[in-house]
Formats: C-alpha cells, sequence, structure tokens
C-alpha cells in the first residue's frame, strides 16, 4: 500500500515565470515552509521576476518526516531546482536567495555553480543558544520551540508554517552543514548580498559579519536590519528588505 504524504496547505511550493529574464530561487530555512519567502516571491512577481519558492525534503509534514532527512539531501533539492530551471528556460539566469537555513544552503550553491548572484537571509554561522551544540548530549528526539500563544496566532495570520518541535538528528546534519560551508565561503564569485537583524534571537548577529568577511566575492554587501526577528522576510522591516534585494537585482544587471 502506497503511503501520500501529505503537505500543509500554509507549506505549498510556489512558482511563476514572470516576464524578465531573470529567475529568483527561494529557499526556506529549518524546520520552515515555502510561507516564510512567499511575500517576497510575490514581491518579486510583482515586478516582474520569475519565482521558484521550494519545499525542502522533510518539510511542510512532520517532525518525524524531517528526521529521516539530511543536508545532502536539503541541498540536492535546491541545486536540482536550480539546474531544472537552468534547463527549462534556455540558460536563464538564476539568482539563488535562502532564509537561515536556506541562506547556508544558497551559500553553498554559488560555490558549486557560476550563479549570476545569491542572496542569504540570516544565515547561521554561530547560533545564539549555546544549548544548541550539545543535541547528542540531550538525549533529546525532539527539543520543544515552546512558541506562545500569541507567536503560533501570528505565525497563522502570516500564513507560516513550521514544525512546534526541532527534531534533533535532523539538526545534528544542519550544524555539519554550516561546518562544510564555513570552508567553503572563499569559492563564493558571485555578488553577495547578506542581511542580517541585531535583534536576532536564533542566531548570532557575529555570523553576518563571518560570512561578509570570509566570501570570496568581490561585489557584496550586508545590510544590518535593527528590529527584525529571526524571519526578515516577514518583519517589521521587510519593505526595506525587499527594496534592498531589488537593488541589489537591479545592480548585477536585472
Amino acid at each position: 500500500m502506497m503511503v501520500v504524504t501529505i503537505v500543509h496547505r500554509s507549506a505549498e511550493p510556489f512558482f511563476w515565470e514572470g516576464e524578465k529574464r531573470l529567475f529568483c530561487l527561494l529557499v526556506h530555512g529549518f524546520t520552515g515552509s515555502p510561507g516564510d519567502m512567499r511575500i517576497l516571491g510575490e514581491h518579486l512577481r510583482d515586478k516582474g521576476y520569475g519565482v521558484s519558492g521550494i519545499l525542502l525534503p522533510g518539510h511542510g509534514t512532520s517532525p518525524r518526516e524531517l528526521n529521516k532527512t539530511g543536508w545532502q539531501e536539503w541541498y540536492g533539492a535546491v541545486e536540482a531546482e536550480y539546474l531544472r530551471i537552468k534547463k527549462e528556460y534556455g540558460g536563464v539566469p538564476v539568482v539563488p536567495m535562502g532564509l537561515s537555513m536556506g541562506g547556508t544552503l544558497v551559500l553553498r550553491l554559488a560555490c558549486r555553480h557560476q550563479a549570476e548572484g545569491v542572496v542569504a537571509f540570516s544565515a547561521p554561522v554561530f547560533l545564539a543558544d549555546s544549548r544548541a551544540y550539545e543535541p547528542v548530549k540531550s538525549g533529546m528526539e525532539y527539543y520543544p520551540k515552546n512558541k506562545t500563544p500569541q507567536e503560533l496566532a501570528r505565525d497563522e495570520a502570516e500564513g507560516r508554517f513550521s514544525y512546534g518541535v526541532i527534531p534533533m538528528k535532523a539538526f545534528s546534519s544542519l550544524m555539519l552543514l554550516i561546518e562544510a560551508i564555513k570552508e567553503e565561503l572563499a569559492l563564493i564569485s558571485a555578488p553577495a548580498l547578506l542581511f542580517q537583524s541585531r535583534a536576532d534571537a536564533a542566531v548570532k548577529p557575529e555570523s553576518a559579519s563571518f560570512l561578509y568577511e570570509h566570501i570570496g566575492s568581490k561585489k557584496k554587501k550586508l545590510v544590518w536590519l535593527e528590529k527584525s526577528g529571526h524571519v526578515v522576510t516577514l518583519g517589521s522591516e521587510r519593505a526595506l528588505v525587499f527594496q534592498a534585494v531589488r537593488e541589489f537585482l537591479e545592480e548585477i544587471g536585472f
């Protein structure tokens, strides 16, 4: 009997062809879903850009499914969609953009492919909670996020879907991904745009400084935010974020 995996209605991927000769590949973060990137995607679509917001393996369903996956599969999905767009649209320029872990994944993509540009929002290098570095010692299979009722209501209002717990096996794989990308940043040559909020409760702000200093790109920019939380694509400064993304695309010729 075939088992059908149900994706949550707020975690569905999205795709629009656009009018301009450029695609933006949008990648969500760990335990999150395309809903974190949808408003940015709609903004870019309305500006004429092609947009693909993918759902990473193990996400949008259940924490148990995420624990069956690892960073190689998440990266494989990003790379596969990048190559699919390139093939089906005649080598069209594709700029990958990722939030949190998605930012780490698109930076890895930029290490391996000649992307026309790369954008990372709140990409982790150093995590804010030191307990995150002891996932094996904790002995827990799932670590509760303990979101307040107000936070859950806000997520629903914004069309977001994310797991209420952190699957620790998958989280251990995320930590391996972060260590791997730290050694590869110098290989990136594409123009790079980085965003980081100083009020981020999940990622230490010095993560962005580390990325900026070690990325090999000659053309790179770091935008600091003051009021946003971790998900800057939905934060109070998202208008500023969207404008900076749009200006970046125009600066690199699109």
